[in-house]
């Protein structure tokens, strides 16, 4: 019964999974990448993946297909994608990959340039492409630049990063929370400052983003848009915890840091750009206790939810709904119905709830 069930989930994820790339990455092996670099006047850019790698299938389905990125590197390198542990096996090892994905740069003559592990976000990728070209961004020089009192935004991003790449997070936020402090509410809120938000600002807690909602009306016109996203995002990471259980589970649920969550995305009017009232109350009926009456507002609610958060839900069903035998047989019933209308990554991961479920 599991092996049919694993087996139907990956077909289901396969079909409903489908990369393109706007990245151009030509089949072709590195001997002929070099000969290209040579007529065509780049450098090689390859990325090194692994079938079982998430990362890797991050890159691939979020990053390398915005046009944005395409253009900046069809326009840069040769690009090359390679298993590394088939057809790249022996050019990984060459270059000393040990983690996944690793993105290697080299030149004309296949020297190694740089040496990048890890995924990021598309505009934090070019930016550390860019900089790791940039013989002004080597640590060394960033180290002195720094040290020299240099505070520009492109070596503040480039140096705090720097450290947190290397594990070394609280140096990283030192160098980021300090420059903050620095700045006046102007500088705060202009458009070359934006990355303090968006690459530094995770949590609703954070002084600098209680600070960006309170002036979101002042953000630099060319970032309004980005800057009311960003917070939109922020707010609904927020409450995506209320809404998978984890808060309830936890025994943190606080009716007053929950209404200021939700006053504020009412203030902003962010429930008018996305889905935020079903989770509304979806949240308030879980927190009265009663999960039978959740579940059925939850299946009601199906057409009003956002999918992603219909999916958390379904995914979180565990946490949500423990030790509800009496419930348990007819979550499971609504999970398999509910499979193909699902994403593929979600699929996959259902397939581990429903065993879960199954056994209890």
């Amino acid at each position: 019964m599991k092996k049919t069930l694993a087996a139907f989930l990956l077909g289901m994820a396969l079909t409903t999974s489908g990369l393109t790339a706007q990245t151009q990455f030509r089949d072709i092996d590195f001997n002929e990448a070099l000969q290209l670099s040579q007529t065509e006047n780049k450098l090689i850019f390859i990325d090194f993946y692994t079938d079982w790698c998430g990362p890797c299938r991050k890159m691939s389905k979020e990053v390398f297909p915005q046009k944005h990125v395409g253009d900046f590197f069809n326009s840069q390198f040769v690009c090359l994608k390679l298993n590394a542990e088939k057809e790249g096996k022996e050019l990984a090892q060459k270059f000393g990959v040990k983690a996944y994905p690793t993105f290697i740069i080299a030149d004309q003559q296949g020297n190694v340039k740089v040496n990048i592990a890890g995924a990021f976000p598309a505009d934090a990728f070019i930016a550390k492409i860019k900089n790791e070209l940039n013989p002004d961004f080597t640590p060394e020089r960033m180290k002195q630049r720094y040290e020299s009192g240099e505070r520009t935004p492109e070596l503040i991003d480039a140096y705090a990063m720097s450290f947190m790449e290397k594990k070394n997070i609280s140096k990283g936020y030192e160098i980021i929370n300090g420059y903050f402090d620095s700045l006046t509410d102007e500088q705060k809120l202009s458009a070359a400052n934006f990355f303090i938000y968006s690459r530094y600002t995770f949590r609703i807690d954070d002084p600098k983003f209680q600070f960006l909602v309170k002036n979101i009306k002042k953000v630099d016109a060319a970032k309004s848009e980005e800057a009311m996203d960003y917070v939109q995002k922020l707010y609904h990471s927020a409450l995506s915890t209320y809404l998978s259980g984890y808060i309830f589970e936890e025994k943190k649920f606080n009716e007053a840091d929950y209404q200021q969550i939700k006053k504020d995305i009412k203030s902003l009017k962010l429930d008018k750009k996305y889905p935020f009232t079903p989770v509304f109350d979806l949240i308030e009926c879980y927190a009265k206790g009663d999960k039978k009456a959740f579940f059925e507002l939850f299946k009601s609610k199906k057409g009003e939810l956002d999918q992603k958060d219909y999916e958390l839900v379904l995914l979180n069903a565990t946490r949500l709904f423990p030790n509800s035998p009496e419930l348990t047989p007819e979550v499971i019933r609504y999970i398999r119905t509910s499979l193909p209308e699902l994403r593929g990554s979600s699929i996959m991961m259902l397939g581990r709830v429903l065993m879960t479920l199954e056994k209890e």
